[in-house]
C-alpha cells in the first residue's frame, strides 16, 4: 500500500466563524515538489473539505500549497502546509468578501476602558477623555482602515510577551499615540507612530537575543528616519515590525515609534511583494489582507485566536 496522508481544509469568514456554505467554494491542493502538480480539487457547497488519500513522499513534495477561493471573495492560501504521514493535518483559512465592510461592534470607546486597558491608556494619553473620544470617534466615522489596521497592530502587540516569560506585553510600553496629520503621523491603514517607554528598547533587544525579533538592515532606508528596526519572527506570516526613532526628540522618559504589520517574513519577499510595489503605485499594506494572514498564521501556531475589536462583513 502506497503511502499517504490526510489533509482538512476548513473556511472561515471575517467575523471568525465557519463560511456560508453557499457561496460555494473551490479548495485545490498542490504538490510541493511540482508547482503545477495538484494533487487534491474540490469545488462544493461546504465550509469544510476533507482530502484523504493523498500521497505523502517523506521529502519536499510533502510541503503542500492550499489555495481557496469563491466567487466575489479574495483568494486565501498557505505554503508550505507540512503534511505528516498517516495523519490528519487541519488548515484553517479565511475566505473574505471583496465588497466589504468593517464593522467596529466591541470598539466603541466606552468599550475599550473595560478590556484590558493598554489600548484605552494609549488613544488618551495625556489627553482629557473628551478630547480623545472626541479624536478616536473621528478616526472610526472618517477612516475605517486606518481603524482597522490600529485595532491590527495593538491586537498583535498585546498577544507578545516582552520578556518572552513575564506579564508585561509589548503594548504596555506604548504610552502616547501620535496624531500630527500635517506630518503624516496621525494612524494609517499600515501603521502608526507613538510615544514608548524607553524600556521598550532594551525588552527588544532582549528579544533579538532570544530569538524573537530579528533586526532590520538598514532601517532607514525604508522607515525614513529610523534609527533602528525589529521585526517579529513568530509567524510565517504577517508579523509585527517595531521601528525606532530615536534621533527624534521626545516627552522625557519616551521614545518614537514606528509600527506595523508585514505581509511576508522572508526580507526579499517583503521587498520584492509588498515594500517595492507599495512605493511605486503608493500603495499600502491592506488591513483586510494583515487581518486574514495574522488570523490564519495564529492558528497554524496553535495560539490564542487573533480577534481584533472589528470584523469583516459582506457590504452586500
Amino acid at each position: 500500500m502506497a503511502d499517504t496522508t490526510t489533509l482538512e481544509v476548513n473556511l472561515f469568514d471575517g467575523s471568525r466563524r465557519p463560511v456560508d456554505p453557499n457561496i460555494e467554494p473551490h479548495v485545490q491542493v498542490f504538490d510541493g515538489d511540482s508547482p503545477s502538480k495538484r494533487v487534491g480539487d474540490a469545488y462544493k457547497k461546504a465550509n469544510s473539505f476533507l482530502f484523504p488519500n493523498l500521497p505523502y513522499a517523506d521529502n519536499f513534495a510533502d510541503n503542500f500549497r492550499v489555495i481557496a477561493t469563491a466567487k466575489h471573495h479574495f483568494d486565501a492560501g498557505f505554503v508550505p502546509v507540512k503534511m505528516s504521514q498517516d495523519q490528519k493535518r487541519i488548515l484553517n483559512l479565511m475566505l473574505l468578501p471583496k465588497n466589504y465592510e468593517f464593522r467596529f461592534g466591541g470598539a466603541a470607546w466606552d468599550q475599550l476602558s473595560t478590556n484590558p486597558r493598554e489600548l484605552f491608556d494609549l488613544l488618551k494619553g495625556q489627553e482629557d477623555e473628551a478630547i480623545a473620544q472626541a479624536r478616536y470617534a473621528d478616526l472610526m466615522n472618517r477612516n475605517a482602515p486606518a481603524l482597522a489596521g490600529l485595532l491590527n497592530i495593538t491586537t498583535a502587540l498585546g498577544a507578545i510577551k516582552l520578556p518572552k516569560d513575564g506579564a508585561k506585553t509589548a503594548l504596555s510600553f506604548y504610552k502616547q499615540m501620535i496624531w500630527d496629520v500635517a506630518a503624516k503621523e496621525a494612524p494609517q491603514q499600515d501603521r502608526f507612530y507613538a510615544y514608548a517607554t524607553t524600556d521598550l528598547v532594551g525588552q527588544l533587544l532582549a528579544a533579538v537575543h532570544q530569538g524573537d525579533f530579528t533586526p532590520e538592515p538598514l532601517a532607514g532606508l525604508v522607515h525614513h528616519g529610523a534609527s533602528r528596526s525589529y521585526k517579529q519572527l513568530q509567524f510565517g506570516e504577517a508579523n509585527v515590525q517595531i521601528t525606532l526613532h530615536e534621533n527624534i526628540p521626545g516627552p522625557e522618559g519616551l521614545v518614537k515609534v514606528e509600527t506595523d504589520i508585514d505581509y511576508y517574513k522572508n526580507p526579499v519577499a517583503h521587498a520584492i511583494l509588498e515594500v517595492i510595489p507599495n512605493h511605486f503605485t503608493k500603495g499600502k499594506t491592506n488591513p483586510v489582507m494583515a487581518y486574514a494572514l495574522r488570523w490564519t498564521a495564529a492558528k497554524e501556531q496553535n495560539f490564542p485566536e487573533f480577534d481584533p475589536l472589528f470584523t469583516i462583513v459582506d457590504k452586500a
